[in-house]
């Protein structure tokens, strides 16, 4: 989803306005479904199983550095801002750790009625200021906090073939799940067996090729 705001002005409230904090939501991921039959291409993960934690959030595509309320507006193109609060107007999108000391909030706040989005600041002692921003574009998305410290996510890729060898790439992944933690390739003898498993999983392999494998998931991971 992208907007694009090529007004400037400033709104002025006399206090600042009451956040109300929204938190991330807990997920369980599984993606396939035993006995059934699938079909993946090669460096795709054939299984996946986590639980993790994720927000909406606003990713910024397109944006001119600007001032709001005599303050340099903190981010800049690419970052994703969480939506960490909202009020019965708005949907605010801001990071936390950019506010000094959490004396004040920064970000995006998303009127609720309108569907507009403007820059925003909120103090308690200084009062909350919206801003239209001038060539803006953005992507709603989701994102996982990065101090998710109880996030865990498992995949099981299929690596391609050589002769009679299945090749395998196993990765976990723990906290804010932007990179494995703990990366095993694998292989099977495929002539010895059409079941092959690691840590709990089983899987009945039908059909490969070297871009591809047709299986099925006979038990999940532990």
């Amino acid at each position: 989803m992208k907007k694009i705001i090529l007004l400037i002005a400033i709104t002025l409230m006399s206090c600042g306005t009451t956040i109300n904090a929204v938190y991330p939501e807990r997920l369980s991921e599984n993606d396939v479904l035993l006995e059934k039959e699938y079909t993946k291409e090669i460096g795709s993960p054939i299984v996946t199983k986590g639980d993790f934690l994720q927000q909406k959030a606003l990713k910024i595509t397109k944006m001119k550095p600007f001032k709001i309320s005599m303050m340099n507006f903190p981010y800049t193109i690419g970052e994703k801002l969480p939506m960490n609060g909202q009020n019965n107007l708005y949907y605010f999108y801001y990071n936390n750790n950019a506010s000094q000391n959490n004396t004040y909030q920064i970000g995006i706040a998303e009127n609720k009625k309108t569907g507009d989005f403007k820059a925003f600041v909120n103090s308690y002692s200084g009062g909350f200021y919206t801003k239209e921003i001038t060539d803006f574009e953005y992507e709603l998305t989701n994102a996982t906090p990065k101090d998710c410290d109880s996030c865990f996510k498992q995949e099981f890729i299929y690596n391609g073939r050589v002769d009679n060898d299945l090749k395998f790439v196993y990765r976990e992944y723990v906290d804010n799940l932007a990179r494995s933690s703990f990366t095993q390739e694998l292989q099977y003898d495929i002539n010895s067996s059409n079941i092959i498993g690691f840590k709990g999983l089983r899987i009945e392999v039908l059909n490969t090729t070297n871009t591809s494998i047709t299986y099925k998931v006979l038990n999940p991971f532990n």
